[in-house]
């Protein structure tokens, strides 16, 4: 017998007043779900524990009870009369499922419950009543509530995402894209559904979509550059990250969330292509020659017998061809000597093109014989008149030769003793070359003394700091100052920071001299805020010795304890070769720094090459653009367009930019034009001692205060 016939036999018949089944009411008492037992007439005659819960009581008071009270699921909307589950089976329904908001009583919380209502029937198909059984889903519907939000979520997450969202299933095979993918590649959807990451993906082989894969397996993010091909056939470059799609601890698939970096990479590679050659002559500049000159000894460290030679080249008569048949004339004469040059040197070695007439060569595998071969060439070749406008231009050359190991194991030595050698040439008489030579080292000696002159410097206090304003290029008002050291040796008065800082990085006391630099600049700027003056920035030079220096931070954060300048006033100015160098090793060192609450500047940028993934994981506020390139900037294409990529890259990294070198109004207005952020140069100011500096925020704030 089912249960329900069990409840049938229990209904109270006409004239008799206890259950005709006791046993059946201990069944019934403890089933989980709530039981109402109806008469044909609605009268409910029935009802167990968990039925009473929702207010289906069988009492004396409960008979003229509007409980308990039916809702729509919302909970809001009461359910009208001829719906309610009862009423439907009075009309004659036999069986009815409906979801409902049911509560049982004045003050009690209500509950989202299943009812399922059916008629009772004795074998005989006579009418016994009604029976609703009463299911809680309140928990359920929650649960079916929290998944329906999370999926909403996600698929907004998905389909407005402004970056490209690709999902792939555990074979790499391409499930869905959403329309920031087809905005930006032109292809739909339908398209591209059931593709492999190799076909989707630019220059992936199958061993490196297997190690992808693999990855990916292992539950591992991904994070990568790379490229797809849109629908116009151009090339889209995209920073990747991979992300593992894991289900209930189990990997079901990955997704790839893409940015398009198109619009920075090509910044990037007019930044690297102008910045790393030369414009006029087309040959690697002095960047490009460093990096193929370091890169030449760090091969020589793993071979012992390796040799080579460095040739540095200087025309002797240019500046006179230049000032009697103008630029034009210079230009030209250039371009041939670069064009001959590189018929002389062919694959065996590298020649760039360092500053205005002066030309430098790297000969590979050779020795003095093979450069000397080579010097006697150049010379042959370079006094062979050239033709220009019916102009006969003559010219000859100085070269000076140092050889690898031995006159020099580094970059700077070697490049040193051929200048040397050079200027020997001249002063003998010009077209000719020369070895460099012990005699010639003058110069070094002259180095080992004024290393020995620095260090009693910076004992006995003969240096002293100079601050060149920073000015607003939308305003013209100072906004910082770049503190910038000078050494006051009594037997010579100023020496330019050129000659002694190489000096100081080279012997490694310019680890004291940063300090030194460091404490004084936040002295002098506490002193003159102490005085009223306006809070401005102060730009200090970070070293490459001194930024690897694990002593660093500690060294900024006692000065600015100790000084108590605020640290948001004081901008730490690093190289962009030092932004390279360790990736990971440096953003660690920055973003500690900034911890501090100071900011970080790239100097000289433009002169080096920076990854594009990587310069936007850097830490830094601002952009210091190289003023070789504000120096040109009027008069050469290129440096123009140098300049411009630099800001639109900053601005698109929502950093701040600042042109050091500008020296006249339309190099200001070109720039302002282009939305560069501030200003430095002769234009506003040299370099000034701290007092004249003081004048200058005192005349600003006079200015403030008369406005």
């Amino acid at each position: 017998m089912s249960i329900t016939q069990h409840i049938a036999k229990t209904i109270y018949r006409p004239g008799i007043g206890k259950l005709i089944r006791p046993i059946s009411r201990l069944l019934f008492n403890h089933m989980n779900e709530g039981i109402a037992i109806y008469h044909t007439d609605g009268q409910l005659v029935m009802s167990n524990h968990v039925a009473e819960k929702y207010g289906f009581l069988v009492t004396a008071a409960a008979k003229d009870s509007i409980y308990p009270l039916y809702f729509k699921i919302n909970g809001a909307i009461p359910l009208p009369s001829d719906q309610q589950p009862l009423n439907r089976l009075l009309q004659g329904e036999q069986d009815i499922v409906q979801e409902l908001w049911l509560k049982p009583g004045e003050g009690k919380a209500g509950s989202i419950v299943r009812i399922v209502g059916k008629a009772l029937r004795s074998f005989r198909g006579m009418p016994l009543g009604f029976m609703l059984v009463v299911h809680d889903i309140t928990l359920s519907k929650w649960h079916e509530k929290r998944l329906e939000v999370s999926e909403q979520r996600f698929k907004s997450l998905f389909e407005h995402n402004p970056d490209m969202v690709l999902w792939f299933d555990l074979k790499g095979t391409l499930l869905s894209v959403n329309s920031a993918f087809e905005t930006v590649t032109g292809h739909f959807a339908s398209e591209l559904i059931g593709h492999s990451v190799g076909e989707l993906i630019n220059d992936v082989e199958a061993w490196q979509l297997q190690q992808l894969l693999e990855k990916v397996h292992e539950g591992r993010t991904i994070h990568q550059e790379t490229s797809i091909t849109n629908k116009s056939g151009e090339l889209v470059y995209l920073h990747a990250t991979v992300i593992p799609i894991i289900v209930e601890e189990q990997l079901a698939g990955f997704y790839i969330v893409a940015q398009n970096v198109t619009a920075q990479k090509q910044s990037m590679e007019t930044i690297s292509r102008i910045a790393y050659f030369d414009s006029l002559t087309g040959l690697p500049n002095r960047h490009s020659f460093f990096e193929t000159l370091t890169g030449t000894l760090a091969q020589c460290s793993t071979c012992i017998d390796r040799q080579f030679a460095v040739l540095f080249v200087d025309l002797d008569r240019f500046k006179l061809i230049n000032d009697t048949l103008g630029h034009r004339a210079g230009d030209f004469l250039l371009e041939q000597t670069a064009l001959r040059m590189g018929k002389c040197v062919g694959d065996s070695g590298t020649i760039a093109r360092l500053s205005g007439d002066e030309f430098i060569i790297l000969l590979n595998h050779a020795g003095a014989q093979e450069a000397e071969q080579l010097a006697g060439k150049i010379l042959d070749e370079i006094a062979v008149p050239i033709i220009y406008d019916n102009n006969r231009l003559l010219s000859t050359a100085s070269i000076g030769i140092s050889l690898y190991p031995d006159h020099g194991t580094s970059s700077e030595q070697l490049i040193q003793f051929a200048d040397i050698a050079m200027y020997r040439v001249k002063e003998q008489g010009k077209n000719n070359y020369l070895f460099f030579t012990s005699e010639m080292n003058e110069s070094i000696v002259r180095r080992t003394t004024m290393e020995k002159q620095l260090a009693i410097a910076l004992e006995q206090e003969q240096l002293t700091l100079f601050y060149q304003p920073q000015v607003e290029a939308s305003t013209g008002k100072i906004s910082g100052f770049e503190a910038l050291v000078r050494w006051n040796m009594p037997e010579r008065g100023l020496i330019s920071p050129l000659e002694f800082i190489p000096l100081a990085e080279e012997t490694g006391m310019i680890i004291q001299l940063g300090e030194w630099v460091l404490r004084r600049a936040c002295e002098q700027h506490k002193r003159w805020i102490d005085e009223g003056l306006m809070p401005v920035t102060i730009a200090v030079n970070i070293s490459m010795k001194q930024f690897e220096d694990d002593s660093l931070f500690e060294t900024i954060r006692h000065i600015l304890f100790e000084t108590k300048l605020p640290p948001h006033l004081l901008e730490l100015e690093i190289t962009e070769s030092i932004g390279l160098q360790g990736a990971d090793q440096v953003i660690n060192k920055l973003n500690r720094l900034k911890t501090l609450g100071v900011s970080i500047a790239i100097d000289d940028f433009g002169t080096g090459y920076s990854s594009l993934h990587y310069l936007q994981k850097l830490p830094i506020d601002t952009l210091k653009i190289d003023k070789s390139f504000i120096r040109d900037m009027i008069n050469v294409t290129p440096d123009i367009s140098i300049v411009h990529s630099i800001i639109r890259l900053a601005h698109s990294l929502q950093l701040d930019v600042l042109a050091e070198g500008v020296e006249v109004v339309s190099q200001l207005e070109m720039l302002a034009e282009l939305k560069c952020e501030r200003l430095q140069g002769y234009l506003f100011s040299r370099p000034i001692p701290a007092e004249e500096a003081r004048v200058l925020l005192q005349r600003q704030k006079l200015d403030e205060h008369y406005r």
